[in-house]
């Protein structure tokens, strides 16, 4: 019996896209599934929701629901996480010192100053559940959805002995993105990219079922005027000869000037809420069984059509068929010829044979490389930092970054992430 255990069920995106996929993935019929998070109210909707899944598919799952992961890991095959602590204000809190110091931040999530609070705060208890995976399921595969993906990736390969895959879903939309520019399916795209999370660069952009390169037509279809979240990647293309995916919010986090291009508003908290509000409303009703889940499992998720839903890499290892992923954030290894092997990459992923590797990419162009190794050395500062609690480590992160242009400014802004967020910094105040 193949044991699931998902850590942090309570993003109604997350949670929901992952019961539905587990009851439309034959390969985990008859599975034990442990859903683990902090809130008893998350785990009582949840797990009725798993509830009416199973009754509706005829799955027989085995469910459990827990506030403790380690009653949970022993034995598990499979753990997927997705965790945050008090997402929404946190990250606002974020932006705005960003802002606050002068910092041109676009999203301050992955990458710039907002990026480094975000990653002080989210290792730690990510590291946490590494360790008790390495410790009660050594066998287990850990799957992750967590942010700032590639530093977290970063962390467990550093710090644990865990097999872990960083999944996200970036490069998939931008395939969606070109077949719509291109006028194509989608199936038919095949784009490869390598580079670190939110900053991958395409290396190949190929007609899947005739190899006709597609990138002159996508270069021809941008022309003078690219689609509005697309402007700042279509000037890299036209600067560079290589074209950025995951759209201009997320690769402008690591270019100092991007904000030229797609301004410092940040991310919409005021639609993410609303959307919330429909959310909840759906969930409760699933959960008390007013509303039919048939609807769940007509199609499957959006996670999974896009090509990185956790449960077909858990089909494809147990049944050991082969499936390629658009991309997983693992350790290079040689994947991109011109990255330090030990660093933490995304590239296009392959299942065979019951494991899992990279496709190896080739190397990046020279002014690309230079921009991913700057970003990798950041993420090796603010990883060290996040583990030691070293203010030493996290300055020396941001006054190497292209978002920060003041050593002054650089070190107020710590000092105010320390202070604003001292409740989920132990390790910096612990003297």
């Amino acid at each position: 019996m193949t044991k699931i255990v998902a850590i942090g069920v309570g993003s109604l995106v997350f949670g929901v896209e992952l019961l539905r996929d587990v009851y439309q993935t034959p390969e985990l019929r008859g599975s034990e599934l442990w859903l683990v998070d902090l809130s008893p109210e998350v785990l009582r909707r949840m797990g009725g929701l798993a509830e009416r899944l199973n009754e509706a598919s005829g799955w027989d799952v085995t469910l459990r629901t827990t506030t403790e992961r380690v009653e949970a890991l022993p034995g598990a095959d499979y753990v997927v996480t997705s965790i945050a602590r008090d997402r929404d204000a946190t990250w606002k809190k974020d932006h705005e010192l960003a802002l606050k110091h002068g910092f041109p931040s676009v999203l301050s999530e992955n990458g710039g100053p907002g990026g480094l609070s975000h990653t002080l705060r989210s290792i730690p208890p990510m590291l946490a559940i590494a360790k008790d995976v390495e410790r009660l399921a050594p066998q287990a595969l850990l799957l992750n959805y967590t942010n700032p993906e590639n530093r977290i990736c970063l962390a467990i390969h550093r710090y644990t002995s865990v097999r872990s895959i960083g999944l996200c879903h970036g490069v998939a939309e931008t395939v969606e993105f070109v077949a719509e520019m291109l006028d194509m399916p989608r199936d038919d795209v095949d784009l490869r990219g390598a580079g670190v999370n939110h900053f991958v660069w395409t290396t190949s952009l190929t007609e899947r079922s005739s190899g006709r390169d597609l990138l002159p037509l996508l270069r021809e279809r941008l022309g003078d005027n690219p689609p509005e979240k697309w402007r700042l990647c279509a000037m890299l293309y036209d600067r560079f000869g290589v074209f950025p995916t995951t759209g201009d919010n997320h690769v402008g986090e690591y270019i100092g000037w991007a904000a030229e291009f797609i301004g410092t508003e940040g991310y919409d908290f005021d639609a993410y809420a609303q959307d919330r509000v429909l959310a909840n409303r759906n969930l409760d009703a699933w959960a008390a069984g007013t509303k039919s889940v048939a609807s769940l499992l007509a199609k499957p998720s959006r996670e999974s059509r896009l090509g990185h839903g956790c449960t077909q890499i858990m089909a494809a290892l147990i049944s050991g068929r082969s499936l390629r992923r658009p991309s997983f954030i693992i350790p290079n290894q040689g994947y991109v010829e011109n990255l330090d092997r030990d660093s933490v990459v995304e590239v296009p992923g392959m299942i065979e044979d019951g494991s899992f590797r990279g496709i190896p990419v080739g190397r990046l162009s020279t002014p690309v490389a230079a921009m991913v190794r700057q970003e990798i050395a950041i993420q090796e500062l603010a990883v060290e930092a996040a583990v030691t609690g070293s203010r030493d480590l996290a300055l020396q992160a941001l006054l190497i970054d292209p978002c920060v242009h003041s050593a002054r400014a650089a070190g107020a802004f710590l000092d105010d992430v320390l202070a604003a967020h001292r409740a989920y910094l132990p390790a910096f105040w612990s003297s």
